[in-house]
């Protein structure tokens, strides 16, 4: 594991440190998973829950684009077989069915379902098959003395994880976890992970160099950040450059 990977490892995990509006932000991952939604319903999602999107994130796309590659670059294989949880959004999950993928970066525990997760609006429960040799970072193997967040126990899957959830009924103890207005999970499914699965390359022009796009974006997310609508023509400029720039990715 080389610098740039390690130091995109604790971006993403939330060790941050300094003023540079850009790294130091300790919950990039709340901009940087929208990115990998299309539209722009996961963003109102987040800002909804009171979640910051932060626009200096995406105003560098270059900078992003290569945190991004890095991140995606320290995947390894599963050396064995493991089951994680994850509390998630149910509205997230259900686009995750659909795709029948993981669609952004999705972070588990080994340590079963934290319920300081739940501080979402609208929560499914998930429990991840991951066969071995699947890509995952397993951030206590990687990080070890020096992982900030030890009691997550997180395993880190990416983005294009083909999955088949299966749903399965919801216990007592699972009732007990609620969401940020006091709600129980929506839902509980068994997810197998099968193997990476993206949507297919394409040969695009260069997103990392368009501005008008993280220009739009800005408005975009100041606009979701202060509890108002966007302007329809920034979110369509907004969402059809995010979507070239994770193609571009990806």
């Amino acid at each position: 594991m080389n610098d740039r990977q390690l130091q995109a490892i604790r971006f993403y995990e939330g060790d941050v440190y300094g003023e540079d509006p850009f790294w130091s932000d300790p919950k990039a991952y709340v901009t940087l998973n929208s990115l990998f939604f299309e539209g722009v319903e996961a963003e109102r999602r987040r800002a909804r829950e009171k979640k910051y999107l932060n626009p200096e994130i995406i105003k560098d796309p270059v900078r992003l684009f290569t945190v991004l590659k890095d991140l995606l670059s320290a995947f390894r294989p599963s050396d064995k077989e493991r089951i994680t949880y994850r509390v998630e959004r149910y509205d997230d999950y259900l686009e995750m069915k659909q795709k029948g993928r993981t669609v952004s970066f999705t972070s588990t525990s080994l340590d079963g379902f934290l319920k300081e997760y739940g501080d979402r609006i609208g929560i499914a429960l998930m429990i991840f098959h991951i066969p071995e040799n699947a890509p995952v970072l397993a951030f206590s193997e990687v990080l070890k003395e020096g992982y900030l967040k030890a009691q997550e126990n997180e395993i880190l899957l990416p983005p294009g994880l083909s999955l088949e959830p299966r749903e399965i009924p919801l216990n007592e103890e699972d009732l007990e976890i609620k969401d940020a207005l006091g709600n129980p999970p929506i839902v509980k499914c068994e997810a197998f992970i099968k193997e990476r699965n993206t949507d297919g390359n394409r040969d695009l022009s260069c997103p990392v160099c368009d501005t008008k796009g993280p220009e739009s974006g800005t408005r975009v997310y100041e606009a979701l950040n202060g509890g108002k609508e966007a302007d329809p023509e920034d979110i369509k400029v907004y969402t059809e450059w995010k979507k070239s720039f994770i193609e571009k990715l990806l």
